[in-house]
């Protein structure tokens, strides 16, 4: 199987890590505005469902991008498949299942 060039394995090391960050701020400001919203405490009625209601995009983003590196990480180190062909069905399954979380919304 052919490896990643340095570069770009660096790369996605790095892009996962900050994904992984802002997915921790997002689930802490999904947490509390949904906590705010059913409970009517610590935000503003308004702000809370406006946080909780459109900030949940990101949080899928984040969070597609972050689970299909680790999962292209994975199947690399488990010698699953042809790397391009790898890539190139994680990637369609991100753009069709955040194209599917748009549609819902």
């Amino acid at each position: 199987m052919h490896e990643l060039p340095l570069n770009l394995g660096r790369l996605l090391v790095k892009i996962n890590r900050i994904c992984a960050w802002m997915l921790l701020i997002f689930m802490i400001i999904f947490l509390i505005s949904g906590y705010a919203w059913s409970n009517r405490i610590i935000l503003p009625l308004r702000s809370a469902t406006y946080m909780h209601t459109h900030l949940d995009i990101y949080l899928v983003f984040f969070f597609l991008v972050h689970v299909l590196i680790s999962t292209k990480f994975a199947l690399a180190r488990w010698r699953v498949g042809h790397e391009r062909l790898v890539s190139g069905l994680l990637i369609i399954v991100g753009v069709i299942s955040f194209c599917l979380v748009l549609s819902i919304r």
